[in-house]
Order: structure tokens, then C-alpha cells, then sequence
């Protein structure tokens, strides 16, 4: 109860404890896509930029991997220098991903951060003497690659995973610019923006 703590009658326990604000809160139109929306956008955006990740991380990771340190230098180039605002929400334009659900999810197949602390993963912590084990039991690199680097690297791969989860879910600037004038794929943060913005000029006007 908000009056409680501005009276100073809470200390440890709650005090008139009530549902209105929980009510107030469903009872916006767009709370229940908004949720749904968050949920798809990270669920989805998170497998694609895992498995985007894992499939680039993993053969620069070989030692025979041809011209690697050109590649790296291509993925690496991409962290420091971008088109910026502008021509990239051209090229989204152009792509007609504007106002779209995929505008969330395809931009952010792949995390360049990630992709270095896989790489590094895949190329330091996993033995290479089970990989040629492996390959003298005639496994191919797909299967070396699901049966011996993945299961080796569940822990690396729930780490990311989560971080990769919670920078989706957290995502407020980019459904400001390109989705924010579509409300039925608005995330739960940009509805939650507008109704704590309606509840304030409720209470300032009231």
C-alpha cells in the first residue's frame, strides 16, 4: 500500500498488502502481448544468435582453418565501426523490416563479443586429442562437432545463452526505432514505458 510507506508504517513486513496495482496493470489492453512479444523476441533471437554464434566461432576456432586471421579481422572490424543510425534504419527500410517481427531477431543473429569468447572456448578449454580420437573413429566435423565440442561446452553455452537472453529481453532502444509505431508487436518494455507514463499524468492531473 503506497500510503502505508509514505507514512512510514512499513518497516520489514508489508502492510495493507493489496492487488490494485497488479489490476491497474492487466487491465491495460496491450500487457498480455507485450509479454508475449518480450518472450518471443528473446526465445527466438537467442537460439539464432546461439547457433549463428556457435556455427562461426567453431571453425575459426581449427587450427588448419584456411585464412583465419582475415576473417577474424572482418568479424572483429564490425565492433568498432558501424554505418550507424541512419543508414542502418535505410537498410532496414530497404529490406522491408521496418514495423516487422524479424526486424528484432534477424539484425542480432550474431553477437560479436560472444563469438570471441566462444572461439576462444572452442580453441583452449576443449582437448584436441578427443577431436582426433574422434576423427580416427571416423566422425566427420559435423559430428565432432555435435558429439564431442557441445557437449564438452554446455557450460560456456548456458552462460552466453543467458547473457544473450537478458540483452533481448532488456532491448528498449531498438523497439523504439523501428517498431514502436506498431502497438501489437510492441515488447513489455515499451508497454510498460506507456503505462507508467499514463499513470503518472493520472496522478500529476488528478
Amino acid at each position: 500500500n503506497g500510503n502505508a510507506i509514505q507514512t512510514g508504517k512499513v518497516f520489514l513486513w508489508p502492510v495493507d498488502v493489496t492487488l490494485a496495482g497488479y489490476e491497474a496493470v492487466f487491465k491495460h489492453q496491450l500487457i498480455v502481448s507485450g509479454y508475449i512479444n518480450t518472450i518471443l523476441y528473446t526465445g527466438v533471437g537467442t537460439f539464432l544468435n546461439v547457433c549463428a554464434t556457435m556455427i562461426c566461432a567453431y571453425p575459426l576456432s581449427r587450427r588448419d582453418m584456411q585464412w583465419k586471421g582475415f576473417y577474424m579481422f572482418v568479424f572483429v572490424f564490425t565492433m568498432y565501426f558501424g554505418g550507424g543510425l541512419i543508414p542502418t534504419y535505410m537498410l532496414y527500410m530497404e529490406m522491408k523490416l521496418i514495423r516487422t517481427y524479424w526486424v528484432m531477431v534477424l539484425p542480432y543473429g550474431l553477437s560479436i563479443t560472444y563469438f570471441i569468447i566462444m572461439r576462444n572456448y572452442f580453441s583452449y578449454s576443449v582437448p584436441r586429442e578427443l577431436e582426433d580420437a574422434a576423427r580416427i573413429d571416423g566422425c566427420n566435423d559435423v559430428r565432432v562437432f555435435f558429439q564431442v565440442i557441445l557437449p564438452l561446452s554446455k557450460p560456456m553455452l548456458a552462460a552466453v545463452s543467458l547473457f544473450i537472453a537478458v540483452g533481448f529481453w532488456n532491448d528498449y532502444y531498438s523497439y523504439m526505432m523501428y517498431i514502436a509505431t506498431k502497438p501489437t508487436l510492441q515488447p513489455f518494455a515499451w508497454v510498460l514505458r506507456g503505462l507508467v507514463f499514463f499513470l503518472l499524468l493520472n496522478a500529476f492531473t488528478s
